[in-house]
């Protein structure tokens, strides 16, 4: 419970938005015809997992942890802080 109590808004609302993309693929298998999803979902459930991964990474912006975004491919890395300049440059 102490580490939930660590956590910033962002890292809430990412949280929030994966279960709402998990439900929501869920109801779209359920609601007929049962077994098929339409595409408009699965494009909705992919923009939520973007806002998720995205929210995640400001998330670690506001920790002071090392982020590196990239569009090609889209790539999101974090990394731990360095310890010394010379790690910063490397």
């Amino acid at each position: 419970m102490k580490n939930l109590k660590a956590l910033t808004p962002q890292a809430w609302v990412a949280m929030a938005l994966a279960i709402v993309a998990a439900a929501t693929f869920i109801t779209g298998m359920i609601i007929p015809p049962p077994g098929e999803v339409h595409p408009s979902i699965i494009q909705g459930i992919g923009l939520m997992i973007i806002l998720v991964a995205i929210f995640f990474a400001w998330d670690a912006v506001i920790r002071g942890l090392n982020t590196k975004f990239e569009h090609g491919k889209t790539k999101i890395t974090v990394s731990q802080k360095p310890t010394s300049e010379n790690e910063k440059d490397s």
